[in-house]
């Protein structure tokens, strides 16, 4: 027998929610600091190693706002989950009463 509560599942998803858009706040108030990134000096190596850093900068920023958006997606998947088992129960419990 499967055992949820309904309101468990929808603090879950407020909470993934919560995270999600701290991570995003996180990310967007250090992107200028990795991608704000200035060269040693004017010689070529430290160009190529300034472009090589905001690369690297700008890759973490595309996984974490990807990781953002899935916690998004799976807040939004719990909140459905507990309205759906709610709706469910209640259509059981009428069906029941008949």
């Amino acid at each position: 027998m499967l055992s949820v509560v309904p309101e468990v599942v929808q603090a879950s998803g407020v909470a993934e929610a919560a995270i999600g858009a701290t991570t995003a706040a996180v990310a967007a108030g250090a992107s200028p600091a990795l991608l704000g990134v200035l060269p040693m000096s004017a010689d070529p190596d430290a160009i190529a190693f300034n472009e090589v850093l905001r690369a690297c900068g700008a890759a973490y920023l595309g996984v974490v706002s990807e990781h953002a958006a899935q916690r998004g997606a799976f807040s939004g998947a719990q909140g459905l989950s507990s309205a759906v088992y709610t709706a469910g129960e209640a259509t059981s419990a009428a069906a029941l009463t008949l």
